[in-house]
């Protein structure tokens, strides 16, 4: 069985237009010793493992990386029971305390003794053969069974080199090299108060300052690919602290999620959210939550989660033909096995969390449903769309008219 990690997505958009931007145990293999660096870095190196080397041959275009292989040590770690899930909170840690900067994926699978073909061979067709750093952890049972936990993350550009720990009321240099010279964007979420968002060159050197508080400050920096942002770097920095340990991991739901309880879990703790970070609430508006539930269940279906889906376009576009005046868009796209889970996974995004903490939004649309499978416990699929009116609520238009 595997069981992939949650996925995520974000962008605010105006109607119409195209969006911007988880007991008995031999041994653990890694692949290598990781020697810890005070610095959120990539680090690539030669695998030392069998399983380490026949990973980066499978995957066209892939170099190991050492922090995204302790990251994966950490969390399988942190699994007593096979069974258990790798939570949004546990990899986000597990990446931190590894010091790894890009936006890593982790998935989880068991097998008889044999490597994780199965799996290898996802990454490999999602990947499309384009450049990725990886890393891989496994653990052995006395019944021959083997836990295999595999990292993964796009190398959309290179960063230089970032303190992972910083003293109050000091700052920090951002440097990152795009080959492309795409438009970037820089987000960083204090441990409370607004996220804050800053523009980024290739090749520039970015000042960040502001650590006032003792916490830990998510960064986050999006590339604007054709309309949507793409996240090519994620990582955490600590002021007046360090990581804290990687969480035990939870075990999966014991029943199917129940879209509509999840929807309404959803709501109340995005207002819950947002008064606690001084904001007001945002009420529920059903007209585009039809929209949202189905841009959800096709993400089910085709098992992507993404704000424009091929041959099918995104809740933009079908709100734009579905009512007026147009609306003001700020979007959220989830896949996780539980709504905890899946709010939990936004909340650990800057951008994400921008869009749920948006000031000028007074309505939110949410839409749940669940990918269709039958040989485990089917992951929920959400679609948040936080949404402001400048030309007052949009009236659904009728028929005729569209």
């Amino acid at each position: 069985m595997i069981v992939l990690l949650a996925l995520l997505s974000c962008a605010t958009v105006e109607s119409g237009a195209k969006a911007p931007g988880p007991l008995a145990s031999v041994h653990v293999r890694t692949g290598g010793a990781v020697k810890r660096l005070p610095t959120v870095a990539y680090r690539p190196e030669d695998p030392k493992s069998e399983a380490g080397k026949w990973m980066v041959s499978a995957l066209h275009g892939s170099q190991w990386d050492g922090g995204l292989a302790a990251a994966a040590s950490e969390l399988i770690g942190s699994m007593r029971d096979k069974r258990r899930l790798l939570s949004p909170r546990a990899t986000a840690t597990a990446s931190s305390r590894a010091g790894f900067p890009g936006a890593a994926r982790f998935a989880k699978t068991v097998t008889d003794g044999a490597r994780p073909v199965n799996l290898v061979n996802q990454i490999a067709q999602a990947s499309g053969g384009k450049k990725i750093d990886v890393g891989l952890a496994s653990r052995q049972y006395g019944d021959g069974q083997v836990l295999w936990v595999v990292g993964w993350a796009p190398h959309v550009v290179d960063v230089d080199p970032v303190p992972r720990t910083v003293t109050l009321d000091s700052s920090l240099t951002i440097r990152i090299e795009n080959k492309d010279k795409r438009s970037a964007r820089l987000f960083v979420a204090p441990p409370d108060g607004p996220v804050e968002e800053l523009s980024l060159s290739s090749g520039v050197a970015r000042w960040v300052d502001g650590f006032d508080v003792p916490g830990e400050y998510r960064f986050e920096v999006l590339l604007d690919d054709e309309g949507v942002g793409t996240v090519a770097l994620l990582f955490s920095v600590f002021a007046d602290g360090q990581p804290p340990a990687v969480p035990a991991a939870p075990l999966p739901p014991e029943r199917n999620p129940d879209p509509r309880e999840a929807e309404a879990w959803l709501m109340d703790a995005l207002n819950k959210l947002r008064v606690d970070h001084g904001l007001r609430p945002v009420q529920r508006f059903t007209l585009f939550d039809t929209l949202a539930r189905e841009h959800s269940a096709m993400m089910g279906h085709m098992g992507v989660v993404a704000h424009r889906l091929p041959g099918y376009g995104g809740v933009t576009d079908k709100a734009a033909n579905f009512a007026h005046p147009r609306a003001a868009h700020h979007e959220n796209v989830a896949a996780a096995p539980t709504a905890q889970a899946a709010m939990k996974l936004v909340e650990l995004s800057p951008a994400h969390l921008q869009n749920l903490l948006c000031e000028e939004c007074t309505h939110v649309s949410i839409g749940a449903t669940l990918e269709p499978v039958l040989d485990r416990i089917p992951r929920l699929f959400v679609t948040w769309e936080l949404l402001e009116f400048p030309q007052g609520p949009p009236k659904e238009i009728d028929h005729y008219n569209r």
